[in-house]
């Protein structure tokens, strides 16, 4: 409580309060209208600041002097709103749509595989043919030069080739053709005698090989071997490929071979024959010469036959050089081709 000069107390000064100065002079009447104005509203608002109401007529000093001092004047500033993000132009991101697929008609190309098969196992088929055929005769263990090549007609191989050909004139006269009852007959010739065995005349036939007879007594006991033993000695004079049908293994209707094929027993079975099988005629063979090409042999036997001086020599009997042609198999056997003749005379 403050006291002026007068004595007039006077308030003390509030902290943060303006107080309006009081009007002098007289009150404008045209203002009467307005609504009158108290110091209270006079006072700035402050945010966060509560004030006391004005208190009418007389403030008891001790109640003034009890009152607590105002609360200090806190200045609180005014809560900012976060800046909002302004928003960027930007562009709108154009995909690009994926690719469309072509639709491919594979009916086509089907097409061009399938013929392109069938095209390659045909070509393939064929090829394999003349492959085959080919390394019957020419895939062999010699691959020597092409030139001619002279061999040793005494050698231990041209000796055993020439002993599997080698005919005399009884079999010359019997059969002079190289047939298959010669072919047949060559190829038993192969067979060695501990193939053939003790047997007996069961389903032989008196009447298919005369003079051939079958017999069983204490001069004659029949010889017998088996069709698989032929088999083999065929496939190792002529080749793995040649078949030659069975029959009777005889030359002509002399008694040269003698061995009737009955099928019934899967054998061959000697027959017996006591004519007389003198021959009129003489031969003279000679191996001249001998050569090889590549997998080839060709043996050459120059023959001379013989007249009798009583009998004239048959036409069939020709003098004059024969061939025969070997030829090394894919068993490393070399087997008979054929066997041409050339007149010399």
């Amino acid at each position: 409580k403050q006291t002026n000069a007068n004595e007039q107390p006077i308030l003390a000064p509030m902290q943060g309060v303006k107080i309006a100065p009081a009007q002098e002079g007289p009150i404008n009447a045209s203002h009467n209208n307005e609504p009158a104005t108290t110091p209270a509203q006079n006072l700035t608002n402050m945010q966060g600041v509560k004030l006391a109401p004005v208190q009418e007529g007389p403030v008891n000093a001790s109640q003034q002097a009890a009152a607590p001092p105002p609360p200090p004047v806190v200045s609180i500033a005014p809560v900012q709103a976060p800046p909002q993000p302004q928003p960027v132009a930007t562009q709108p991101v154009q995909i690009p749509d994926p690719p469309k697929q072509k639709g491919i008609n594979l009916t086509p190309l089907l097409v061009i595989v399938i013929l392109g098969l069938i095209f390659y196992i045909v070509y393939s088929a064929k090829t394999n043919a003349t492959m085959i055929q080919n390394l019957s005769y020419n895939c062999t263990p010699i691959t020597a030069s092409k030139a001619e090549k002279k061999l040793d007609v005494n050698s231990t191989l041209v000796k055993e080739l020439y002993k599997k050909v080698q005919t005399s004139i009884r079999e010359d006269y019997a059969e002079p053709e190289f047939n298959n009852s010669m072919k047949l007959y060559l190829a038993y010739r192969q067979i060695l005698e501990t193939e053939k065995y003790d047997s007996n005349c069961n389903l032989f036939s008196q009447t298919s090989m005369e003079p051939y007879t079958c017999e069983v007594s204490t001069l004659f006991v029949p010889k017998a071997f088996k069709e698989e033993t032929l088999t083999q000695a065929i496939k190792e004079l002529y080749g793995e490929n040649v078949t030659i049908p069975f029959a009777n293994i005889r030359l002509g209707t002399t008694c040269i071979g003698g061995y009737q094929y009955i099928p019934a027993r899967g054998e061959f079975v000697e027959g017996y024959c006591n004519q007389n099988n003198a021959i009129p005629f003489k031969v003279t063979k000679t191996l001249k010469e001998a050569s090889s090409t590549r997998n080839t042999i060709i043996l050459k036997e120059e023959v001379k036959y013989h007249e009798n001086e009583k009998l004239a020599l048959p036409d069939y009997l020709k003098s004059g050089n024969y061939y025969y042609t070997f030829r090394l198999d894919m068993n490393y056997n070399y087997v008979l081709v054929n066997k041409t003749y050339e007149s010399k005379y």
